[in-house]
């Protein structure tokens, strides 16, 4: 089978009816996928399984491990450093730091944002595993992350992230608005607890503690001052923020909310920042402007997603799909194309940005199957049969 036909079989298997358990995960999509021809599945699965097999081993990343605690003093407070901010030459102790937009401080490194991402990561190829095997073994080692991360005192998360993108320096040493960004690994738990609900291993009470650690953090999104501040961010910040409250709003049956963030993405976030010729201006004043571009526009693509299993039909407004399809046109003629054909700034990861561009344009071909897309895609990505993404999107 060639390449192009999996990946139009695929497609069309995106149409399908959504799951009232999903959030961002399509599992009747997933469902159809799990059921398609040996041909079509088996490279996506049997990588899946490789890869969760490999961690079989592994241990839980957990909170509690780091090295570096929140000024907090609390091992139980997620900590992390704005990756671009850089102690100041000109002070003997380089306090407040300052600003170097795009280039990433290696002080940030190993901390709780690489161990949330971990977990992210683990978690994900656990809960594919189980769902295209029904392995137990795959399902028991999914709530042992949750538990872990959700319920256990000894190692839970705090839900909040006071102290998360620190600018050394101000606020008093708290955390900054933009750190509610590395909240958005937290996204895929709604989904994975659904599937791992099916388990012998899952227990109404676990699931009911993990939700109400959810409406705990959601509350604190809501009221918080780095919350407020990133609600009303105009650039992916805010669209990160409005995906994140409208999730955990439906994960924890809090429907005002939900609705309301639902209800109000258009309005809110793409009116305002796509342009009618598909600009994000917030974003092309970045040193990373296609990257940041990219990243805007996946989570965007993402509340789609999100809205559609809920049954809104965020495109059935004709000035909405134009400005998210013109989005999609501005940023794919530079697929394939060296960073000096980019007309902004991009001073790294051109490559890896790329690709992430690829991803865009096979999810956007549900929502505009007339557009070429899909041939785009098949003439730039560089993702093998077994990538995990086919059994998500």
């Amino acid at each position: 089978m060639t390449r192009r036909l999996l990946i139009l079989l695929l497609s069309g298997l995106m149409i399908l009816p959504a799951s009232a358990a999903s959030y961002l995960w399509d599992t009747a999509r997933m469902a159809a996928y799990r059921e398609a021809p040996d041909e079509v599945r088996e490279p996506a699965v049997k990588g899946i399984i490789r890869d969760a097999d490999k961690m079989l081993p592994s241990p839980i990343p957990v909170i509690t491990d780091k090295k570096r605690v929140a000024p907090s003093g609390d091992k139980h407070d997620y900590f992390s450093m704005a990756r671009y901010w850089w102690p100041d030459p000109k002070k003997p102790d380089g306090l407040p730091y300052i600003r170097q937009d795009g280039k990433r401080n290696p002080e940030t490194e190993g901390m709780d944002r690489e161990t949330l991402g971990a977990m992210e990561k683990m978690l994900t190829v656990y809960a594919l595993a189980y769902f295209y095997t029904d392995k137990e073994t795959y399902a028991e080692k999914g709530w042992e992350i949750l538990h872990a991360w959700f319920i256990d005192k000894k190692t839970r998360m705090n839900p909040s992230l006071q102290y998360s993108q620190v600018r050394m320096g101000h606020n008093g040493n708290q955390g900054s608005n933009s750190g509610l960004l590395d909240g958005y690994s937290l996204l895929i738990v709604p989904d994975a607890v659904e599937i791992l609900s099916a388990s012998k291993s899952a227990k109404t009470k676990d699931i009911e503690t993990i939700k109400q650690w959810f409406a705990n953090y959601l509350d604190w999104m809501l009221s918080s001052p780095q919350g407020r501040k990133e609600d009303i961010a105009p650039n992916n910040h805010g669209t990160a923020y409005h995906i994140q409250v409208a999730v955990y709003a439906l994960f924890t049956d809090n429907d005002s909310v939900a609705q309301q963030y639902l209800h109000s993405f258009a309005d809110r976030r793409i009116l305002p920042q796509l342009e009618p010729d598909g600009r994000q201006p917030k974003e092309l004043v970045r040193t990373r402007a296609y990257g940041y571009s990219c990243y805007n526009l996946k989570h965007i693509l993402d509340m789609m997603d999100i809205c559609r299993l809920q049954g809104i039909d965020l495109l059935a407004d004709a000035e909405i799909a134009s400005r998210v399809e013109k989005a999609v046109d501005f940023l794919s003629p530079y697929l394939g194309k060296p960073v000096s054909a980019w007309p902004f700034l991009q001073i790294a990861d051109w490559e890896k940005e790329q690709q992430n561009m690829c991803w865009i344009l096979y999810r956007a071909n549900t929502y505009f199957p007339d557009k070429d897309y899909l041939s785009l895609y098949n003439t730039n990505s560089k993702a093998k049969p077994s990538s995990r993404n086919y059994l998500i999107y």
